[in-house]
């Protein structure tokens, strides 16, 4: 079977990748059992009640980055996607009140978010990535 991968991701990178999906996931999790439990906070009030923007756009854009920068696809496309992901926090935040609260403090959250992925993602398109023998054969 031939390995669609064109790379493999250098140890230290996916431990940060892990990493950085768990506190994302930890942040997120805390965020929605606080709606329920008012008593747990994760800094401040302010904080908390954005929080989960900030590490759900941290969460896509690196799930998608992470998989296309094995796959080998351009770092410009990878670019476009944190740029749709800027533009989509800022849409749905300030424009789009009919699905959601307009709140600039989300989108901006949201796009801190986006810049923690970018940050990560450029430095392992940078340092990270091992291009995988395309003469091997499984």
């Amino acid at each position: 079977m031939k390995n669609t991968c064109k790379y493999t991701i250098k140890k230290p990178f996916s431990i940060a990748y892990i990493i950085l999906i768990c506190v994302c996931l930890i942040l997120t999790g805390v965020r929605w059992y606080s709606i329920f439990n008012n008593d747990v906070v994760i800094i401040n009030p302010v904080i908390n009640s954005h929080i989960s923007n900030l590490s759900l756009s941290i969460l896509l854009y690196l799930t998608a980055g992470f998989g296309w920068l094995a796959l080998g696809v351009k770092f410009r496309f990878i670019i476009f996607l944190g740029v749709f992901f800027v533009a989509s926090n800022l849409i749905c935040e300030t424009v789009m009140g009919f699905i959601n609260t307009a709140d600039i403090i989300d989108a901006v959250y949201g796009i801190v978010g986006t810049a923690i992925g970018f940050a990560y993602l450029y430095i392992t398109n940078k340092y990270g990535l091992v291009p995988i023998n395309a003469d091997k054969t499984d």
